[in-house]
């Protein structure tokens, strides 16, 4: 063969291999935009909260995101509501996707009174879709002589709503483990901001937040409540909750509460360090849900997690190391479709 020829040969082939690879292409993306539509609901929280402002501005530009895969966010009372709903009704467990906490399914699972009359096994049949942050919960006051819960005795304590486990649930469960709930003057479950409100009306002497951090401790997300009372230039700040407080909660129930501790400045008006409460905020689905529908939701999240932040300040915290928190370590509690979009993505 002499030079020339083989300078043919060799660019034959080149082109070729072009063809090929972009035929190859041409049919995966074929393929994903031939995939029948699919829609999907996601179970939030109250409106105006923010895993439902989040969910809600993912939905708005889904079509963006994906050939095929929609989703009907549906705001919800909370997600201990959410919980209790997809038990109710196992005629959604194939399309549904439901905001939950470690917490909240612990509780659910092994039948933590007065939220869960009864241990609730079938629970073991839901799989974590995504971990959407490591939660902290606060309890904040304008009262200079409460620094610990054990100083709520006799004061007027505000808190979320009983079907938010962030705001008001896992409040009401420790109040309980530590015996305190009876031995305060009130216990208002009042919402969200209105909880907030309440203590800079003065008509509460305690109130409670809820934010996110990232997995990398990166990113750390406040609410509108906690941002409304920054801006308030009230004298307030953050009751410290002993470690102790919340590891003996722990040992004696077997909840998986988080001890969560802050360096100064890290959240608003924080000027010491702070230890308190938290949990995984989690998105969840039932065993049967297609692995397809799960691993293109989670897929989504994680291709797009820049644009999405830029949408959504709350979603900042959903990281896609976030995202898959805990899954190389426990894989069997994620979802497999879940875990093969992590997979693909080297999370794990």
């Amino acid at each position: 063969m002499t030079l020339k020829n083989a300078f043919q040969l060799m660019r034959t082939l080149v082109v070729a291999v072009a063809m090929i690879s972009s035929l190859m292409i041409a049919d995966v993306a074929l393929a994903q935009d031939a995939h029948a539509p699919v829609s999907i609901t996601i179970l939030t929280s109250p409106s105006g909260s923010g895993p439902y402002n989040a969910f809600a501005t993912i939905e708005t530009h889904m079509q963006e995101f994906s050939p095929w895969l929609k989703l009907q966010v549906q705001e919800t009372p909370g997600f201990n509501y959410n919980v209790k709903y997809m038990l109710r009704h196992p005629e959604k467990l194939k399309s549904t996707v439901f905001g939950t906490g470690t917490v909240l399914n612990w509780a659910a699972e092994t039948g933590q009174k007065p939220f869960y009359p009864k241990p609730f096994p079938e629970m073991k049949d839901f799989r974590i879709v995504a971990v959407l942050g490591l939660s902290y919960d606060v309890w904040v006051t304008t009262h200079k002589n409460i620094r610990t819960p054990e100083d709520f005795v006799g004061k007027r304590v505000g808190i979320g709503l009983l079907t938010q486990n962030e705001w008001g649930m896992y409040q009401r469960m420790l109040l309980d483990g530590w015996d305190l709930r009876k031995k305060l003057a009130t216990l208002d479950t009042l919402g969200t901001g209105a909880n907030i409100d309440a203590l800079l009306d003065g008509r509460t002497d305690v109130g409670t937040l809820f934010g996110l951090t990232s997995a990398e401790g990166k990113f750390t997300v406040v609410t509108g409540p906690h941002r409304k009372l920054e801006a308030s230039h009230r004298n307030w700040h953050y009751v410290d909750v002993p470690a102790k407080m919340i590891t003996d909660y722990n040992k004696r129930t077997g909840a998986p509460f988080r001890v969560v501790q802050y360096a100064p400045h890290t959240l608003p008006n924080q000027k010491a360090p702070l230890t308190t409460f938290g949990d995984l905020l989690l998105i969840s689905a039932h065993k049967s849900m297609p692995d397809d529908v799960v691993y293109e939701l989670v897929r989504t999240l994680i291709k797009n997690y820049p644009q999405i932040a830029k949408y959504n300040a709350f979603t900042r915290a959903w990281t896609p190391a976030t995202l898959a928190y805990g899954a190389k370590q426990h894989p069997e509690e994620f979802h497999p479709g879940a875990l093969k979009a992590f997979k693909e993505f080297g999370l794990m």
